[in-house]
């Protein structure tokens, strides 16, 4: 039986499902007090939090390490520029810097792209891809995917915002001010219903109808259900819209840099318009460049065994470490993983006016083929044949047409 000790007061919807996924093989403690000694007292193999940047959970983090008890932290939603560089509570607020390092011995990355943004940050030995367990219920929606959409209404676009809209009162004031072009080009366009889901206030600061009901993803899922495309600014609702299958755009006008691609972006108002059209309509290669930023930034299967498993080779280490005496030594990269999932999309759709990708008879393709082989090989020969005095005579006569034809239209 496996003790793990989760230092958390909130975001249970990150570590219930890996309780889940042990079943009766580990013991789930949850602790809201933060309280070092009380955590030893109870001996825990693994010690798992959500976020390491309090204060009572890094103190508590290195008394586990002191007594070799592996401790892992989930990260809890996709990295975002302004959070990570321009939050007043980490380092741009001279507090400490969020994951710069990671405190606890091992982070779960919920993909590809921020393991190798986390490792940049000198944690390459503490990475580990696992996906995001909070949202294996949505992946049955993705597998299950369609990229027709067949309406019998309005299109329907939803508008979203991040749970914060920024972090400081000047962000705020330009999250404001994207939301209302797109709130006044909306206005202007009777063809397509609005469907608005945003923080609370912003919604009276824009004086809309709000379908914020809870922050959680089964309220937004709900939502999504209903609609044909997103705009959202950046936030993990990104994810969880694309997990449905919903061309999604970011809405930025902070001219920040992105660490989560998108097919569309929209960072001026005067882009509002050809990125709407395009997501009411998108192309099969947008569709299919946004499955492929998707796969990069979460890992497309169940998060929650993978947490289970890299949990319970901690524990093991760290009860082989205390039982010999040994320094605790996690490896690097204790899980394996497949670096892209294979997703190949038909050329006649990624190129629907090339007409050679839309022949799919492979008998008249080949001879085709043959044919066109035949002719590159008579080709080469009679190239062959030609030698310089001929390419010399070929120029002549060019030229020679060329100053007739000029000097009879002088």
């Amino acid at each position: 039986m496996i003790k793990v000790w989760c230092l958390q007061r909130d975001q249970f919807a990150h570590t219930q499902p890996v309780e889940a996924a042990f079943g009766d093989r580990a013991t789930f403690i949850y602790d809201d007090q933060w309280d070092a000694e009380t955590m030893l007292r109870a001996q825990p193999d693994v010690v798992l939090c959500v976020n390491d940047f309090p204060y009572e959970i890094a103190q508590c983090l290195e008394a586990a390490r002191a007594r070799k008890i592996p401790s892992l932290v989930l990260q809890d939603g996709i990295l975002e520029w302004r959070c990570q560089f321009e939050n007043p509570l980490f380092g741009a607020g001279g507090g400490a810097a969020q994951h710069q390092p990671v405190i606890a011995d091992k982070i779960a990355c919920i993909g590809f792209q921020s393991a190798r943004q986390i490792a940049a940050w000198g944690n390459a030995h503490k990475v580990e891809v696992t996906g995001m367990p909070r949202m294996d219920a949505l992946m049955q929606h993705y597998h299950a995917r369609t990229d027709e959409t067949a309406r019998s209404r309005k299109p329907r676009v939803l508008v979203m915002t991040a749970k914060k809209p920024g972090f400081t009162p000047e962000q705020t004031a330009i999250t404001l001010e994207s939301l209302r072009a797109v709130k006044a080009y909306f206005a202007a366009r009777t063809d397509v219903d609005v469907v608005w889901r945003v923080t609370k206030q912003l919604d009276y600061e824009l004086d809309v109808t709000n379908q914020l009901n809870a922050l959680d993803s089964l309220d937004l899922v709900s939502v999504l259900e209903q609609v044909d495309a997103v705009i959202s600014t950046p936030s993990t609702a990104m994810i969880e819209s694309m997990l449905l299958n919903k061309p999604t755009a970011a809405l930025d006008f902070h001219n920040t840099p992105h660490f989560v691609r998108t097919a569309w972006t929209i960072s001026a108002a005067e882009q509002i318009g050809a990125v709407v059209d395009q997501l009411l309509n998108p192309t099969a290669a947008k569709r299919a460049y946004q499955r492929e930023c998707l796969a990069d930034a979460l890992v497309l299967q169940p998060a929650a065994p993978r947490v289970a498993a890299l949990i319970e080779r901690m524990a093991q280490l760290g009860r082989e470490a205390r039982t010999s005496d040994a320094p605790l030594q996690l490896p690097p990269a204790l899980l394996e993983f497949e670096l892209y999932p294979q997703q190949v999309v038909p050329l006649s759709a990624l190129y629907p006016d090339h007409a050679v990708y839309q022949e799919t008879d492979a008998a008249k393709l080949q001879q085709q083929l043959a044919r066109l082989h035949k002719e590159l090989e008579q080709l080469q020969r009679q190239v062959q044949r030609k030698d310089v005095s001929y390419w010399l005579s070929a120029a002549s006569r060019y030229l020679a047409r060329r100053i007739t034809k000029r000097g009879k239209s002088a």
